[in-house]
């Protein structure tokens, strides 16, 4: 007798426990059915590192702050700090879940370029990144270039980012600083590949 005692009862618990768990609020992820994410300027510039990183080319290095050149120097891809400028674009990515839903994402062809464009627009503005625009190839797909702007505002400064690649032909990274008080200022770092 003992033994149907315990039977029933791992029996009632079964049911219990499915009787709970089908009453409890479902708590789903909303985009949890959605397939893939974002594109990742972290990935693509992983994939750019692992397919040329050690060969070796020439760089020219411009800077120029409210459009005078303060700086011109020809670097190496091996003693260039590619972490600074990898700090930079990495900081304006999107691929996290997170940001699912948070942007307008359209398409479109150019047919006059001859490529696809992939176009993601911020839709609040207190997110960082606020437009990101990757350019493929229509004939062998691969990326001629992203281009991205982001933005932070603060109490005291607003400071307005404006990236480009163009894989292995041109990085530029335009830096426009707003202060509460004194001049803007317009940074343009540019980073020309002779190969």
């Amino acid at each position: 007798m003992k033994k149907y005692y315990k039977f029933y009862g791992i029996i009632a618990f079964t049911l219990l426990t499915f009787l709970f768990a089908a009453c409890k609020k479902d708590e789903k992820d909303p985009y949890a059915d959605m397939k893939g994410n974002y594109f990742s300027v972290r990935q693509f510039a992983l994939d750019e590192w692992n397919t040329h990183g050690g060969e070796p080319f020439t760089l020219l290095k411009t800077v120029k702050v409210n459009n005078k050149l303060t700086d011109s120097s020809y670097t190496t891809s091996d003693t260039l700090n590619w972490g600074n400028i990898f700090k930079i674009f990495f900081a304006t990515d999107i691929s996290d879940r997170e940001f699912l839903g948070q942007y307008n994402f359209s398409q479109f062809d150019d047919n006059a370029d001859e490529t696809h464009n992939f176009y993601y627009e911020a839709k609040e503005e207190d997110l960082y990144t606020r437009k990101l625009l990757i350019t493929i190839s229509q004939y062998n797909n691969k990326v001629k270039g992203i281009y991205i702007e982001a933005e932070k505002k603060t109490l005291w400064n607003d400071v307005v980012y404006k990236l480009y690649y163009k894989p292995l032909q041109r990085i530029q990274i335009q830096c426009i600083e707003k202060p509460l008080t004194g001049s803007k200022k317009h940074t343009v770092t540019e980073y020309e590949f002779n190969r």
